[in-house]
């Protein structure tokens, strides 16, 4: 990406924030503003927070990443350890981890990336790695366990408390040609937020790999300036989803693209 690009004051007010007092924070994480510069992509996809992954290796043994392998400036890259902020010049190290995301030169978690790629950035002629497409979350802060597996309700909540405002800032800060939502959690708070005005369109069932039935609804929207909304209530990566199934999902996804966009 051109590094000639500007970082607003609001962005470094939230990588200044203070850090949450929470145990699930992942060890040797910073505020993950964005993947990728959102102000000058046309697409902006949205899940729920930062993979683990993006900081630390995978298995049950997690170590910080090494520094030939890391995907963001973590605390190690700052030299820092148990900061309750950042300061000035470590935040903007960290901005720019973020917005370089996807360069060339760097190190993304495409593993992850390249379902909501490959599946929805495609349909509309955008990609990460050329700029065009960016990642947002509810939550800029990475968390150990996952979202789904993290027990305590207050946790979450004040996660998503704490974080709703700068979202609010990111969605609306410009007309982006789509934003998708990446699940009925991040429609849930968009919509209960009023940041984004969509409703449920349509709901299907599929099949998951253990032979269920299960639904999935499709979302359209407007956000306050006018970016087209669109989305679905399960995530990309489809694992839950059967391999005979994920093609025909995704069509459907394609065809509510399709009738949203005309």
């Amino acid at each position: 990406m051109d590094s000639n690009y500007l970082i607003e004051e609001r962005v470094i007010e939230r990588a200044m924030a203070e850090y949450p007092k929470i145990k699930e924070l992942v060890e040797f994480s910073t505020p993950v503003v964005s993947f990728g510069y959102p102000t000058s992509a046309r697409i902006v996809t949205v899940g729920i927070n930062p993979s683990s992954l993006e900081f630390l290796t995978a298995g049950k043994n997690k170590k910080i990443l090494a520094a030939n392998n890391k995907r963001l400036i973590d605390l190690e890259s700052l030299g820092v350890s148990n900061p309750k902020t950042l300061n000035l010049e470590q935040a903007i190290k960290v901005i720019e981890g973020c917005y370089q995301y996807f360069d060339a030169d760097s190190k993304p978690y495409m593993k992850w990336f390249d379902h909501l790629n490959d599946n929805v950035n495609a349909y509309f002629k955008s990609n990460y790695r050329d700029g065009s497409a960016a990642h947002l979350d509810l939550v800029q802060w990475a968390t150990n366990p996952v979202w789904g597996n993290i027990k305590d309700k207050n946790v979450k909540s004040g996660l998503l408390k704490g974080d709703v405002d700068f979202l609010r800032y990111q969605i609306n800060s410009k007309e982006f040609e789509v934003i998708f939502l990446n699940g009925r959690q991040v429609f849930d708070q968009l919509t209960n937020h009023k940041i984004v005005e969509a409703t449920e369109v349509e709901t299907v069932t599929y099949s998951t790999k253990n032979g269920k039935s299960l639904p999935v609804t499709f979302y359209k929207g407007k956000s306050r300036n006018g970016s087209l909304v669109v989305g679905w209530s399960r995530t990309f990566p489809g694992h839950h989803i059967s391999a005979g199934a994920l093609q025909g999902v995704v069509k459907k996804l394609h065809k509510h693209f399709e009738h949203s966009n005309s």
